[in-house]
This record gives structure tokens, C-alpha cells and sequence, in this order.
């Protein structure tokens, strides 16, 4: 007796067999999406609740005075254009640093502060700022920065500081870098800001320091 045709048997089998895998292949994929969702749910979960108890969005430093005592360029020069010229600066800032928590103290790890005019930097603070140091819940500590010295600046920036010394107001940019940390329990949070604060002042003149009053917040750059 001839062999019997088992084509059609062998096409079911196939399909079969190709069903299960992608079956099982599906499954696999399932598992493992499955399990992602396990790790990263209660990890997002916990980083939108310290999100919402810190709160950094709301944490801004204020400038509440400032002093220009001097912003001057030294003389111009005989002959040519284009050259750099000497610019004098003396300013003296005072910052408050707000933890408005309730229970919360936050450590402040690095606090820095430097001063521009029209993108030039007029230097660092002349004096470290105390760090690291802790502060307590709804406390305010006041940072004094002082920026005292001369730097060159070309053509651009001399011509932009007469015309604002014209008009009867110069901008001065203060920019501030902080690392916080917060702590609940046994977590522990680290933050980096940076915020810009912009101040403006009559042109001092005469010896005459100029006095920012205002008061004014820093803004996240």
C-alpha cells in the first residue's frame, strides 16, 4: 500500500507549533513588562512624594539690599578703537536664603556667588561663603556676598556701560549656585540650583555708592 499524503497534517502541525511560540514569545514580553512595571512604579512613586514634601520648586533666595559703590571705567584711550579698558567694580549684596518647611531643615553644601555685567564677570564673591551649614525649619539665614576688584572688557561692554550710565540706570546680574540636601528619615536628597538676580542701580558717582532697595527674587537660570 502506497504511503498516505500527510501534507495538510504536517501545515496543522506548523501552525501549531508557530502559534505556541509566538504565544510563548508574547507571554515573555508580557513578564517582562510586567516586571519593569513592578521596579519603576513604586521607585516613581516614591520620587513624586519626596517631590511633593520638598517642594525645591518653591525655594528661591531673595536679594533684599545692594550697593554699588563703584562701576567705572578707567580713561580712554588716546589713539584707536577697539581697545580694552579697565573696568572697576565694588558691590556688596545682601541675600536671604528662606526654608519655608514647617519640619523640614535643609544643609546647605555649597553656596556660591558671582557677579556680571553684560556677561562680562566681575568675579567670584572675595570671600568664601559658609558651607557646609544647616538650617532649620522656617528659618532665614542672610548671606552677604561682596565683589570688589577690576577686569577688562572690550570695546562692546564699555560703550553698553556709558549709554545705561546716560539713561540713569545700570544693570548688574548676580549668579547664584547651590547645592541643598534634604533629609527624611533615612533618605537623603541632594538638589542643584542655579538662579540669576537682577539688580539695577543709579550710576554711582561723586564717591557716592549707589543703593538697591527694591528687594527682588532670584530666578531659576
Amino acid at each position: 500500500m502506497p504511503p498516505r499524503d500527510d501534507g495538510d497534517g504536517g501545515c496543522l502541525r506548523s501552525a501549531a507549533g508557530f502559534g505556541k511560540g509566538v504565544f510563548a514569545c508574547g507571554k515573555g514580553l508580557f513578564d517582562c513588562a510586567w516586571q519593569c512595571v513592578q521596579f519603576w512604579t513604586p521607585l516613581t512613586v516614591t520620587v513624586v512624594l519626596l517631590w511633593l514634601i520638598y517642594r525645591p520648586d518653591r525655594f528661591r533666595p531673595r536679594v533684599d539690599s545692594a550697593v554699588l559703590a563703584a562701576l567705572d571705567l578707567d580713561a580712554a584711550p588716546a589713539t584707536g578703537t577697539g581697545q580694552q579698558r579697565l573696568l572697576r567694580y565694588d558691590l556688596a549684596v545682601d541675600m536671604s536664603f528662606r526654608n519655608s518647611h514647617g519640619r523640614l531643615s535643609i544643609r546647605y553644601l555649597d553656596v556660591g556667588a558671582t557677579a556680571f555685567y553684560n556677561g562680562t564677570r566681575l568675579g567670584p564673591a572675595d570671600d568664601a561663603l559658609p558651607a557646609p551649614f544647616r538650617q532649620g525649619p522656617k528659618n532665614t539665614t542672610v548671606l552677604r556676598p561682596a565683589f570688589r576688584g577690576a577686569v577688562a572688557v572690550d570695546a562692546g561692554v564699555a560703550a553698553e556701560l556709558e549709554r545705561e550710565r546716560v539713561a540713569g540706570t545700570v544693570h548688574v546680574r548676580v549668579s547664584v549656585a547651590l547645592t541643598l540636601m534634604y533629609k527624611v528619615w533615612l533618605a537623603k536628597e541632594i538638589f542643584f540650583y542655579k538662579y540669576d538676580c537682577w539688580l539695577w542701580f543709579p550710576p554711582p558717582a561723586n564717591r557716592t555708592p549707589a543703593v538697591f532697595d527694591a528687594g527682588t527674587h532670584c530666578w531659576a537660570a
